[in-house]
């Protein structure tokens, strides 16, 4: 429940003059238990131009044999971000649950089977209220924007219990965490509180349940979220459509960056600059030595 309630703020990047279709966030983070590395998250938002929409894709994966658990998610909402409908899955050792959500002129309609028990949730949805997988999103759209020493007070659904719960978001000074200046976030939803470390695109580089030893850290490639935890293509294909890359990210682009820079020849007086050296990318992160806590 505390791993769920922190991905409502893992992911998320600034919707602003995409294509049709375009993906504007993918990406993979590790899950550790204290140093333990247990697990992964992959996550992907996109905006559908054709149908005015956004999309929010994730799994989760942590432990193995008995204490193995998957969630996964697929929601959708209009271009204000009101919720048009989601599904939510998750199996942990033999109980299993599904919600199929459907909003429509302000009211909730879901089927819910809980170890293959089926029940129904019908519910007026107040104005103003949203799916918590795009809280990013409502902030950053918000008349403040993402900025530092704002407090954010909100209501969303729950997507695992189809619930509403009023949450908020207090959004600290920006320092660096590993090697990228963020926001440092403190949120508290659902009575738990956790920290999520945003830069200022709206990308979730972190987070951390407080006082539950669960973190979560955005990494470069695939193979380091998921390291020796359990895998199923077939299963991201289904979810997903295809297996996703996790390189629509800043630091997975920062990796790239440094990996070219070294393979790149240095300049002599006969090669002169290489091409695209010593242009200032618009965006490209800084990077330092420093660890927000």
């Amino acid at each position: 429940m505390v791993l769920r309630i922190c991905l409502t703020l893992l992911f998320a990047m600034v919707y602003a003059g995409t294509a049709r279709g375009d993906v504007l966030f993918e990406g993979y983070a590790k899950v550790l238990s204290g140093e333990e590395h247990i697990g992964y998250v992959i996550s992907r938002y996109e905006f559908d131009q054709k149908k005015k929409q956004f999309i929010s894709t994730y799994l989760l994966r942590t432990g193995k044999g008995p204490t193995e658990t998957t969630e996964s998610l697929k929601a959708y909402a209009d271009s204000e971000l009101t919720p048009l409908s989601y599904e939510y899955t998750s199996l942990a050792g033999k109980d299993s649950k599904l919600i199929d959500a459907k909003f429509k002129s302000g009211n909730l309609s879901a089927v819910v089977k809980n170890n293959g028990k089926v029940s129904r949730i019908e519910k007026k949805i107040p104005k103003g209220t949203f799916l918590s997988t795009f809280l990013v999103y409502l902030m950053l759209k918000s008349k403040e924007g993402l900025k530092s020493e704002t407090n954010y007070e909100y209501q969303a659904i729950a997507e695992e219990d189809g619930a509403i719960y009023k949450g908020q978001a207090l959004v600290g000074k920006e320092e660096t965490y590993n090697g990228f200046k963020a926001f440092k976030i403190l949120n508290t939803f659902k009575d738990i509180k956790f920290l999520s470390y945003v830069n200022e695109r709206g990308e979730v580089l972190g987070t951390n349940a407080m006082g539950q030893g669960i973190v979560t850290e955005l990494v470069a490639t695939p193979s380091e979220a998921i390291g020796s935890v359990p895998y199923s293509a077939s299963i991201l294909k289904t979810l997903f459509g295809k297996v996703p890359e996790g390189d629509s990210n800043v630091v997975s682009r920062q990796k790239k960056l440094k990996a070219n820079e070294a393979n790149t020849p240095a300049p002599t007086k006969q090669l002169g600059v290489p091409p695209g050296q010593g242009i200032q990318l618009k965006g490209q992160p800084e990077k330092t030595e420093d660890k927000g806590n």
